[in-house]
């Protein structure tokens, strides 16, 4: 079973001695930050970590919360995260094991409503010395389409300007970029809700590109075994978390924007910002000591590196919807989410690797990747340094290559068979017979 809350991940994570809580003062200005990056390169991911006196705030910060396969495995309550692949299998097969969201009137998001909200008084991180300011950076926004009433929930990073006012960077092509623009073409304002602290698998799931028809919140019930409580907001009708640690409730008017600034960002430089639209704070509920989740940016590996390991896993069987050949995927840590991807496959047909990728490079996930690599299936589960040796010692260049427009490079690296102009090919096997004699004889040359 998943958690329910933030509260009760902190103290599993507690529990299994994957926890430091951090008692001296640390400042959200850049200190929070480099210690948790410091963090985030230790072996095994470090620690989880929980700052209890942040400067200038009375409230907590936790970072690296997700920041190693383990923590991730146990946020979602699952033994390792293979097992996430099989989850999504099931729930293709049965779309209706994703529970709807169960409404609630009694909720831990309302203990503290502030009619007169004051962003600034929360202990949202500036994480690079050139940054433009102070940012949420694993905010759950909640917006909703103006014609047909779907929801949306997701991870757009949130500048911080004023006590009332805040950027929102959606994503081009996102649900909440999306319901943004119908309201811009209607000249209504866009109700806007933030969530920060939720549970696990609704933070997630915020960061997933789900297919249509499966929304955020009912994929997060899935994931944790129980519908997700949620409460209607005060001003507007955007449905949130109820067990969020805090909500902030607000509105984006018709053509409003302001430039957010800098961001340094997993590329290892400053993303230079852009314009964006400018929510209006109306009010802002809160637990009565809320914990402030965050998460930092930078070179891998860091926290999200372990939420894209993740999402790896799930999003397997909806690549293998596109391409049924597909037997494995691995997404390397440098690449962040979707970045770079290789992809196994079992080969049949000539110019089959070709065609896979040239399926997801039209459509799906991984259509923003910036290096595809289709390799052959292996026995073995899909490794780094087996994939790229694969590709390396496979690629006739520039014969195997595939460069898109905008620069995006695809490299069919299979095996190719005799009608694509491959050789004989016979691959490098032990003798079998031999391979079990090394095997019963293993102790007797004092391998242990």
């Amino acid at each position: 079973m998943a958690f329910k809350d933030l509260r009760g991940f902190i103290a599993g994570l507690e529990a299994a001695g994957e926890l430091q809580r951090v008692a001296a003062e640390v400042n959200p200005d850049l200190e929070i930050a480099c210690i948790t990056d410091r963090q985030s390169k230790l072996p095994g991911g470090g620690k989880a970590l929980l700052f209890e006196n942040v400067k200038g705030s009375p409230f907590p910060v936790a970072t690296n919360l997700f920041g190693s396969p383990a923590r991730m495995a146990l946020a979602l309550g699952v033994p390792k995260l293979d097992r996430l692949s099989e989850a999504m299998e099931e729930l293709l097969l049965c779309p209706g094991r994703a529970p709807l969201p169960l409404m609630s009137d009694q909720a831990a998001c309302r203990e503290v409503v502030e009619r007169a909200p004051d962003l600034l008084r929360y202990p949202f991180l500036k994480c690079w010395p050139g940054d433009g300011g102070r940012f949420i950076t694993l905010p759950l926004v909640f917006t909703r389409d103006p014609e047909t009433g779907a929801d949306n929930c997701g991870m757009y990073r949130v500048r911080i300007f004023g006590e009332r006012s805040a950027g929102v960077r959606w994503k081009n092509g996102s649900g909440g970029w999306q319901h943004h623009r119908k309201y811009l073409a209607s000249g209504e304002r866009t109700p806007v809700a933030i969530a920060i602290g939720a549970d696990p698998a609704l933070t997630l799931a915020a960061s997933l590109p789900l297919p249509a028809g499966l929304d955020e919140v009912s994929f997060a019930g899935y994931l944790r075994g129980e519908p997700v409580p949620m409460l209607r907001c005060l001003d507007s009708d955007l449905l949130v978390p109820a067990d969020a640690e805090l909500v902030i409730e607000g509105f984006v008017e018709p053509g409003v924007t302001r430039n957010e600034g800098a961001f340094g960002n997993h590329t290892g430089s400053y993303d230079p910002g852009e314009e964006v639209p400018l929510l209006t704070v109306t009010c802002i509920t809160r637990r009565r000591d809320p914990i402030c989740q965050a998460t930092v940016v930078g070179p891998p590996p860091m926290e999200d590196c372990w939420m894209a390991k993740a999402a790896e896993r799930l999003l397997l069987p909806l690549i293998r919807r596109q391409c049924p050949e597909v037997v494995d995927l691995l997404l390397p840590l440098e690449g962040i989410f979707h970045g770079c991807a290789l992809i196994a496959i079992e080969k049949s047909l000539p110019g089959q690797g070709r065609r896979v990728l040239e399926t997801l490079r039209s459509e799906g996930w991984l259509k923003r990747g910036k290096l595809l690599v289709v390799v052959d299936a292996a026995e073995t589960p899909l490794t780094l340094s087996e994939g790229f040796w694969r590709a390396l010692n496979a690629v006739n260049f520039p014969r195997d290559l595939a460069v898109t427009p905008d620069g995006c490079l695809g490299v069919d690296a299979t095996r190719k068979l005799p009608e694509e102009g491959g050789g004989q090919y016979k691959e490098l096997k032990q003798d079998a017979s031999v391979s079990a004699q090394v095997q019963k004889r293993w102790r007797e040359y004092g391998f242990f």
